[in-house]
């Protein structure tokens, strides 16, 4: 059966933090009202780019000095930083946060267990630009193991019960080699370059030109990527279990 992947310019994500420091008690901030409170979806800077019954995948860029409106948090979702800045968090649930967003940090939320309402203020003086997932499925054991261990390709920095994650290095014509993937996923581009894949089977390579950023959305099977470009190619590879 045909491989899908849909790729995604995505030079965005959801609002992560990488680091705090400081706090303050809750009654500092300003509550909202329930009119004031909408969906992460449907918040000014959070935009879906893709949505199946398994992944919801948003950009988000929050200009400096930005602010979210205050938006309700649900779902599981893993962030991939692209751009990062320094960051005020203040939560209805937790106390106000003051942070420092990484690029390549990834943050994992399991708001399915404990859901939130937040709002995020980007207090840099450049863009916040990451790339995010929320995970629709609630639960485990849906899709398979998430194994890469046939593949030292694959650098595990993620392992939670409903999704792994992996960063992969490749050097100019470097392979991962061939590698199964049993549920759907999403790939994000940390630097550009020629990507070149081709399942399992089939004689011909796939070519895309891919940007920072970038993320594909990936379906399951046995396939093999390599680094067509000139230059190292660096992404993070996500799969739901």
């Amino acid at each position: 059966m045909k491989r899908t992947t849909r790729a995604v310019s995505v030079f965005g994500g959801l609002c992560a933090f990488a680091s705090f420091y400081g706090g303050s008690a809750l009654a500092d901030i300003h509550k909202p009202s329930p009119s004031e409170i909408v969906e992460t979806a449907q918040d000014t800077y959070h935009h879906v780019i893709f949505e199946n019954e398994d992944i919801r995948l948003m950009r988000v860029v929050i200009p400096p000095h930005g602010k979210t409106r205050w938006h309700r948090q649900s779902l599981d979702y893993v962030n991939t930083p692209i751009v990062g800045t320094t960051i005020h968090k203040d939560s209805l649930s937790e106390p106000s946060r003051d942070g420092t967003m990484k690029p390549g940090e990834v943050r994992y939320l399991p708001y399915s267990q404990k859901s939130d309402v937040d709002q995020v203020i980007n207090t840099g003086d450049t863009v916040n630009a990451q790339v995010t997932f929320e995970i629709k499925r609630k639960g485990i054991g849906h899709f398979g193991p998430a194994d890469r261990a046939n593949t030292q390709a694959f650098s595990m920095i993620l392992d939670k019960p409903v999704v792994r994650g992996w960063h992969v290095h490749l050097e100019p014509g470097q392979s991962t080699g061939d590698y199964t993937q049993s549920g759907p996923g999403v790939r994000v581009f940390l630097t550009g370059g020629r990507l070149m894949t081709r399942e399992k089977g089939a004689v011909a390579f796939s070519e895309k030109h891919m940007s920072q950023g970038d993320a594909d959305v990936l379906a399951k099977g046995t396939f093999e990527v390599i680094n067509g470009g000139m230059e190292p190619m660096d992404y993070n590879e996500y799969e739901l279990r």
